[in-house]
């Protein structure tokens, strides 16, 4: 039977280097005095079994500033995926009613507008496109005009859609992505 080597964090770390622990990441840096009496160091990360940097520094001060340097990226990092994670388990906000309207088009733009049907879950809406009015005032160019939604005048059938929770919209498909309304008519154009 072949024996095989794991390689472990003691692995790499020198006799004698002293342990210097974040206090704000999980980031550990070991110190210690290399070759010739020049300062090193090695920076791991998490549970990391290897280094993430080992290096021999010309001077204490810049082996110093290395590891205090290593430790804000850390921390930046740290705090940036909590960030991240809240953001995900936030709840999107939406809810039955809420009117969302998606822009689209190639030379010219379309107006939809979509109604919230239903909540599922903390992450997903059902909902239908709505019929829309005409808010065009008249004095509006050749080819364009305002539209505003119908609220509860269902056309479409029942769509199921993942909420992009930090801009709140759904994806409706390839073209057409929808954002909740802002309550004022929008502008749509026709080909000419």
């Amino acid at each position: 039977m072949a024996h095989r080597f794991t390689t472990t964090r003691e692995t790499f770390i020198p006799r004698g280097a002293t342990r210097i622990s974040d206090k704000g990441s999980d980031a550990v840096a070991f110190v210690y005095t290399a070759s010739m009496g020049r300062p090193a160091a090695m920076v791991f990360r998490g549970r990391a079994a290897k280094p993430i940097w080992h290096h021999v520094f010309a001077t204490e001060n810049a082996r110093e500033k290395a590891v205090i340097d290593f430790f804000q990226r850390c921390r930046r990092r740290a705090a940036d995926t909590a960030e991240r994670r809240a953001a995900i388990n936030k709840p999107h906000g939406l809810e039955v009613g809420h009117v969302l309207v998606a822009s689209w088009g190639y030379e010219q733009t379309n107006i939809d507008f979509y109604q919230v049907t239903a909540i599922v879950g903390r992450c997903m809406v059902e909902v239908r496109k709505i019929a829309q009015s005409d808010a065009s005032t008249g004095r509006e160019p050749w080819a364009t005009g305002k539209a505003m939604p119908a609220l509860d005048a269902f056309t479409g059938s029942t769509l199921r859609r993942r909420v992009n929770g930090a801009s709140r919209s759904i994806r409706i498909d390839d073209v057409r992505t929808a954002f909740v309304w802002d309550g004022r008519p929008k502008a749509w154009t026709a080909y000419a």
